[in-house]
């Protein structure tokens, strides 16, 4: 008979439970929250609160205003003048740690061309994010909006920061 030792399966539940717990030593988890009807959220609501405090430095940044690489850009209160920063065609640039904020025009009509799609928008996005973030970068948010000029036309917007 080929049985582990009961001292044997003991250690490794310990092991176990010794992983399992650091892995949520920042939530308060027992016995009973098992059976709460919300326990679910709670454990999504911990694994965000671990996400968001592992990235700090990102964090600073994502509380910084981001600045927009659409239409006017982004106003310098110092001078009162909308800068917005462009780069040339095929340059790689790197702003550690800096907010940027962009937009692509889709649409969503039934007669739309190609050059019109979603799937163009999210390459023209990742292309200026490259150009912008050289070293890679973090999508904090994504969001659409329609285009008030034309029904079912929309603005796809990235809000992104790059690595640090």
């Amino acid at each position: 008979m080929n049985s582990k030792s009961p001292c044997t399966l003991l250690s490794i539940a310990s092991i176990i439970w010794l992983f399992s717990s650091s892995a949520f030593s920042a939530c308060d988890f027992d016995t009973d929250d098992a059976d709460s009807p919300n326990f679910v959220d709670k454990i999504i609501e911990c694994d965000e609160t671990i996400k968001t405090t592992n990235k700090p430095s990102q964090r600073k940044a994502a509380d910084t205003q981001a600045t927009k690489l659409y239409g006017d850009g982004t106003l310098d209160r110092a001078s009162g003048i909308f800068e917005r920063p462009i780069v040339a065609a095929g340059s790689m640039n790197h702003s550690p740690n800096k907010a940027f904020a962009s937009r692509q025009a889709y649409s969503l009509r039934p007669g739309a061309k190609f050059e019109q799609s979603v799937t163009l928008a999210i390459q023209r996005l990742y292309i200026e994010m490259a150009h912008h973030c050289a070293q890679g970068w973090s999508i904090e948010g994504q969001w659409s909006e329609a285009d008030p000029q034309q029904e079912g036309d929309y603005f796809l917007h990235y809000r992104f920061i790059c690595a640090g």
